[in-house]
């Protein structure tokens, strides 16, 4: 069925389908995680007296510094995010009141603060020094790499250029838009929480099943550590990881097309 479905897609589309990785690799997450799998799996050796077991569980807990990692990653960018209707309500604000939008932009790019305001010294340096307003903004939407971002640079490189009377309007239908899109997809990240949470916990529930009937049983112990023991062990670890991934997967909202990219 996989592979049909191969076909199809490079039939219709004309392309070999692209797979992205969800996580990103910190390099900090992933040595932390080796540190954690170690010490999971002795203290789990200890506790059960059974090997095989011991390192499943300090394999899956070796992705937590990652998770934990990537979930930062993701608070980061959402606090961004955030930022842009109000950056760009003190964009209008600014041309409103006369300013050209290279010094609109400026001005609202260090009263909004964030990691939008830590890029004003960089533009104001590339229009003064440098290439200019369009390859600063461009700079800037490679530094921050989301959409929004993106969609905002490519508006305000097009609202410089085409300038007159309509930058305002533009840059209203932009702030809409943008804060329109912030807020439903904050609206579907609330409504697919509690799937989330489900994977989690089917994630945890077999092992801790596993642990008590190891724990109350001795015997199972010894027979865990046999061959057959251990392909058990590792279906059910194939199984689970496989699992969490799919149900994270299909919790997770779909990302806008980069316009720089």
């Amino acid at each position: 069925m996989i592979l049909a479905s191969a076909a199809t897609w490079i039939l219709v589309a004309g392309m070999m389908p692209a797979w992205r990785p969800s996580l990103r690799l910190h390099p900090f997450a992933l040595v932390m995680g080796t540190v954690v799998a170690a010490a999971t799996a002795i203290v789990a050796y200890g506790f059960l007296g059974s090997l095989v077991p011991a390192l499943a569980i300090g394999g899956l807990a070796s992705a937590i510094p990652t998770a934990v990692a990537s979930a930062k990653d993701r608070k980061a960018l959402q606090d961004r995010l955030d930022l842009w209707p109000d950056a760009l309500s003190f964009v209008r604000a600014n041309v409103s009141a006369g300013l050209t939008l290279p010094d609109a932009t400026i001005d609202a790019f260090r009263r909004v603060g964030g990691e939008i305001g830590s890029c004003e010294d960089e533009i104001r340096r590339q229009i003064m020094y440098g290439a200019g307003f369009r390859p600063a903004l461009e700079d800037m939407s490679s530094t921050l790499d989301d959409p929004v971002t993106d969609r905002v640079v490519a508006t305000l490189v097009v609202a410089e250029r085409s300038g007159g009377h309509r930058v305002g309007d533009v840059l209203r239908s932009l702030q809409m838009s943008v804060a329109e899109d912030l807020r439903l997809r904050k609206a579907h990240e609330a409504a697919l929480t509690e799937q989330r949470w489900t994977a989690s916990v089917a994630l945890v529930a077999p092992w801790a099943l596993l642990v008590l009937s190891i724990a109350t049983n001795p015997t199972a112990s010894a027979a865990y550590d046999t061959v057959e023991g251990a392909a058990v062990i590792g279906i059910g670890l194939s199984a689970t990881v496989l699992g969490w991934y799919l149900a994270r997967r299909t919790a997770r909202l779909s990302q806008p097309p980069r316009v720089f990219r």
